[in-house]
């Protein structure tokens, strides 16, 4: 976590200036609604990516797999990353019929939304927490998403958090 922290420091010091402008964006915002700016960092590559988006826009910028909310799948991808993919089939088909049902119903959708180019970066259930936040937090900071590149053998991190509108207007 602690090189991800680096890296978020990082990349929120590099794009300070689209903080900014969400910043003078949301003062003007009388009321929170789903086209309240947030500001999404993406830092998987070298080329750092910082846009200002509405909130209900996220979802389009920022895929998001409802098959990734599934118990099962849940529970697969935390086995698959405490041992491995293959140990993770193993247990989760091995074992009760009725569970394991349950996993190759829900693996059969995540593999079906990847067929179809969704490649979910996060949960649906994470983009209404975030959304969530985005609401609490206004009208003093400006929500953010910051995609980092993952651990040795994953994919990418994401890390959400949320900037001080009156530090980034002075």
């Amino acid at each position: 976590m602690s090189s991800n922290r680096s890296r978020l420091d990082v990349l929120v010091s590099e794009c300070r200036q689209t903080f900014v402008e969400a910043a003078i964006k949301v003062s003007t915002v009388k009321a929170w609604d789903f086209s309240c700016p947030c500001v999404v960092l993406d830092g998987r590559t070298d080329e750092i990516k910082a846009v200002v988006i509405g909130v209900g826009s996220i979802g389009n910028l920022v895929p998001t797999s409802a098959a990734i909310d599934h118990p099962e799948v849940k529970e697969w991808l935390r086995i698959a990353t405490e041992k491995s993919p293959e140990v993770a089939f193993a247990e989760m088909l091995d074992g009760d019929e009725e569970h394991a049902k349950r996993f190759n119903e829900a693996y059969e959708r995540l593999i079906e939304e990847r067929r179809s180019g969704i490649k979910g970066l996060w949960s649906a259930d994470d983009l209404s927490s975030f959304v969530a936040r985005s609401q609490a937090a206004f009208p003093k900071a400006i929500s953010a998403i910051a995609l980092l590149p993952g651990p040795e053998g994953e994919s990418h991190s994401i890390l959400t958090f949320e900037s001080d509108i009156k530090s980034l207007l002075n």
